[in-house]
């Protein structure tokens, strides 16, 4: 169903605001790569908010197509790359949570910002795979501890905007699987090199060029544009309890969606969580303060919260 939903949107969903942006950075990588000028990967300028991980991955989609290939294919090439990660996501929500997987599949914001040429997709399954194999680590230094750790350095190299599901992963260390303080320090030590390996631009002047893309962020949460969306400190609230995507394209989310009954279920659900994975109520909580407190109230921002979300909506029917 994840698959189906996912590609019809990829196939089907008009061009949105910032694809032409991740989609003129992914063909600058692949004339970069095609030439063999490696330093022009690492010097790459333009959208340097952002770090470069899923870019490059379209670039590499790009530089597969061929010096010939088209704006319109490759986008729909970037679209199914990001379709899989945002499938594969759901098939990883559902090995740990069957019911809480079939909800992901369904969820028209996952749907949506998982079928465009976005920086979505990867930064979404990684996060959520950080904090489940986090979860089911029962020593430090497991296979499941460094895998929680290298999939938190993908998020990072993907996208700043799923790093506050570092409260998640502190508090499941801290305060459920009680680490050690130094076993802590080697977590965020190999996430930090995961994330520097895997981000080209910093391989130069890596902290005034860190300083300079966290700056970006916070100029741009105060820009006009931002303020001009008029969106209330709640907005991220509404987008995450209504199926908004399906009021924006009915001919690619037919089936209407089910984002309020979710929404609905979570909030009854908060309950049974709290008592079975506090971990879930703690997810929500952080990361939901801080969309609230960030001026910045685009809809994709709230993917962060989605999983748990679904986590919670599943827990009363367990």
């Amino acid at each position: 169903v994840a698959a189906l939903l996912r590609g019809w949107a990829a196939w089907r969903l008009p061009i949105d605001y910032d694809e032409p942006v991740y989609l003129q950075a992914g063909f600058d990588y692949a004339q970069a790569l095609r030439a063999g000028d490696w330093n022009g990967v690492i010097d790459y300028a333009e959208n340097r908010e952002h770090p470069a991980l899923v870019k490059l991955l379209y670039g590499l989609t790009v530089l597969a197509l061929g010096p010939d290939a088209s704006r319109a294919v490759a986008l729909y090439a970037c679209r199914m790359v990001s379709a899989i990660f945002g499938t594969v996501a759901v098939l990883v929500l559902a090995l740990f949570d069957p019911l809480a997987g079939g909800l992901l599949a369904i969820h028209t914001l996952a749907v949506k910002y998982t079928a465009q040429a976005y920086l979505e997709a990867l930064p979404l399954l990684a996060s959520l795979g950080a904090v489940l194999a986090l979860y089911r680590s029962t020593r430090a230094h497991d296979r499941w501890f460094w895998l929680s750790a290298l999939a938190l350095g993908v998020t990072a190299a993907s996208k700043f905007a799923y790093m506050p599901i570092v409260c998640v992963i502190l508090y499941l260390v801290i305060r459920e699987k009680r680490f050690r303080w130094h076993d802590l320090l080697l977590y965020l030590a190999f996430t930090i090199a995961a994330f520097w390996l895997l981000n080209p631009t910093l391989w130069r002047d890596p902290f005034p060029r860190l300083t300079e893309s966290l700056l970006f962020h916070s100029r741009y949460s105060q820009s006009a544009h931002v303020q001009a969306s008029g969106y209330p400190w709640y907005q991220p609230l509404l987008w995450i309890s209504r199926s908004m995507p399906s009021v924006w394209h009915p001919e690619v989310i037919f089936y209407f969606g089910f984002d309020e009954i979710i929404f609905l279920l979570a909030l009854v659900g908060l309950y049974w969580e709290w008592h079975k994975r506090r971990w879930v109520v703690v997810w929500i909580a952080t990361n939901l303060l801080f969309l609230f407190v960030w001026p910045t109230k685009w809809p994709q921002y709230t993917l962060v919260l989605v999983p748990a979300l679904c986590l919670a909506a599943a827990s009363p029917a367990v």
